[in-house]
């Protein structure tokens, strides 16, 4: 009986592990398959400040300057918090909860190697690193940085890395030369690898001196690289370029241009991966139809919506043009284009930007008895609505340049042909008041050159006419933070002061009405190693809403005094 009570203990026994044992099991089983049907991750929340820059949130260690994420957290496939905004300088740390997992920088599934777990070398490999695993990186230029695991990228385990302000010294100041004087090539700054890049131009003003290359700047480094992609063909100058994206995949595309010293255009369109270093044309089907004339360069540019918008162009040696076309990569093949409302009158060479979905042009070039000369005529164009409407003109006529959107308003750089062009001023524009001001003009006057910004902290430019030869030196702006505070100019007959509550958005009346830039507080703060306590508590209430009301006298026809210049070279396009 002892003998049988005993074995009868010990066959329970047995039972119970048996099924305890199974049970582990079958929960590992369930988390091992779990991933397979994760719906797609939620697009991060941008959380910006009054000031339209990043907010820092993130989850502090202990040391206040380093942020942790968990790698293989949650369900075992995400980045947790897969969103981090931080400042210039500071580190991010990743620790593994779960191994087989890397941390790769780029894109969903596309590594751009700009860093990598372990040890930011051989980042395309994408190596898993085990449970345990410490991977930091410190992040010194401001700009989004994405990132994803190279096994489980497919699985929707990616992050973002946001880095704002911190740049020395503040002002201008100069940056290293480019490797050759270049002219009349297009500034474009790729938000995904957070560098500078030129495409195109020429070295000269004779034939054969079109640059068929791709310069790099790196903010990280200071120093230029010429890439190794050869461009589709020889008509490189006054493209019109700007990153879009195809399936979440950006690249930069490139409208028209021409030779040096040639009276022809192309209407071809191509793209250039920056991650691949390609260009690739499209099919004839999607050349820009503003040059079926075969003769006719783009004028001002602009990309909003993921959309580019092409202003008025130039008949070379013939005149201005005024259509506006719109470009939509994702469209199918031969209707990517699309004509819209005209422009008030014909521009080219004009500098250009789009705020929170409007188009601003800012002075423009025009053909006027066979000279190319300066002009201040200013509007906006509203994609959405296809209308045009009135800002104020700017205070000063200029041209051959660009205009750039930096902290929410237009930035139009130096340029101009016409004594005593060309300058170095920069004129700021703020649609939410539709007046002008003047901010820290960089230090050598020039025009036809390329430039860009992040849109909060640095700008980029370099090379360009200085005032008539082909240059090669390069400045950059830095805002340590901020905008500079611009030098008022007396544009409108009443410029009202607003005070601004700093988490408010004020709301500006003008002719056309921006869609205005909604600072969101987020509901939740994503869960990472601790969860701080969340800063902002209170429900803001803008106490008076200001509007800004415009009484500039809006002009009819060609808007600004055009006095008769001196003669000039005939324009080489």
């Amino acid at each position: 009986m002892k003998r049988s009570n005993a074995f009868r203990s010990i066959f329970w026994l047995a039972t119970m592990f048996a099924i305890a044992f199974l049970v582990r099991a079958e929960s590992g089983d369930k988390r091992t398959r779990t991933p397979q049907t994760m719906s797609a991750p939620r697009a991060p929340i941008q959380i910006v400040d009054q000031d339209g820059q990043p907010a820092v949130n993130g989850v502090p260690s202990a040391i206040s300057t380093t942020v942790n994420v968990t790698v293989g957290g949650g369900n075992g496939f995400q980045f947790v918090p897969d969103t981090v905004n931080i400042s210039v300088g500071d580190t991010v740390q990743w620790t593994w909860a779960t191994s087989f997992h890397s941390v790769t920088s780029g894109p969903p599934c596309v590594a751009d190697s700009q860093y990598c777990s372990p040890n930011d070398m051989n980042c395309a490999t994408g190596t898993l690193s085990n449970s345990g695993t410490v991977y930091t990186h410190t992040f010194n230029v401001s700009g989004t940085y994405s990132y994803h695991c190279a096994a489980h990228c497919s699985l929707g385990m990616t992050g973002v890395v946001n880095v704002s302000g911190g740049c020395a010294p503040s002002g201008w100041s100069a940056g290293p030369n480019l490797p050759t004087v270049l002219v009349r090539a297009v500034g474009v700054y790729f938000q995904a690898d957070g560098n500078f890049y030129t495409m195109g131009g020429r070295t000269a003003d004779v034939a054969g001196s079109d640059f068929q290359h791709v310069l790099r700047y790196s903010p990280t480094s200071n120093t230029w690289t010429q890439m190794g992609v050869t461009l589709p063909d020889n008509q490189m100058n006054n493209m019109a370029c700007g990153v879009l994206a195809i399936g979440g995949t950006p690249s930069i595309y490139c409208v028209g241009g021409s030779a040096a010293g040639q009276t022809t255009a192309t209407a071809r369109v191509f793209f250039y991966n920056p991650v691949t270093d390609t260009a690739t044309t499209l099919t004839a089907g999607d050349n820009w139809p503003g040059d079926s004339a075969g003769t006719i360069l783009p004028g001002g540019f602009a990309e909003t919506g993921n959309k580019m918008y092409i202003l008025g162009g130039f008949n070379i040696n013939v005149a201005s043009t005024n259509q506006i076309w719109q470009f939509d990569p994702t469209a199918a093949v031969g209707s990517k284009w699309l004509q819209r409302v005209n422009t008030p009158e014909g521009i080219m060479y004009a500098p250009t930007c789009a705020i929170n979905g409007i188009i601003y042009v800012g002075g423009a070039t025009d053909f006027q008895g066979g000279l190319v000369i300066d002009t201040t005529n200013s509007f906006s164009f509203n994609p959405t609505a296809n209308t045009t409407g009135a800002i104020a003109p700017i205070p000063r006529a200029t041209g051959e340049t660009r205009g750039l959107t930096f902290n929410g308003q237009m930035y139009v750089m130096g340029g101009g042909r016409v004594a005593p062009n060309p300058s170095n001023e920069v004129d700021i524009y703020n649609p939410g008041t539709n007046t002008w001001s003047t901010g820290m003009p960089f230090m050598n006057a020039r025009r036809n050159f390329p430039t860009d910004t992040d849109g909060t902290t640095r700008i980029w430019l370099a090379g360009g006419y200085e005032p008539s030869a082909p240059a090669a030196d390069m400045e950059i702006f830095c805002a340590a933070g901020a905008s500079p505070t611009p030098t008022a100019t007396a544009t409108a007959t009443a410029t009202p002061t607003v005070a601004i509550t700093p988490t408010a958005t004020p709301t500006a009346t003008h002719t056309p009405t921006p869609t205005p830039t909604v600072a969101i507080t987020p509901t939740a703060t994503p869960t990472a190693t601790r969860t701080p306590t969340p800063t902002p508590t209170t429900t803001v209430t803008a106490t008076a809403t200001p509007t800004a009301t415009a009484t500039s006298t809006p002009c009819t026809g060609r808007c600004s005094p055009t006095p008769r210049p001196q003669p000039t070279p005939r324009p080489r396009p």
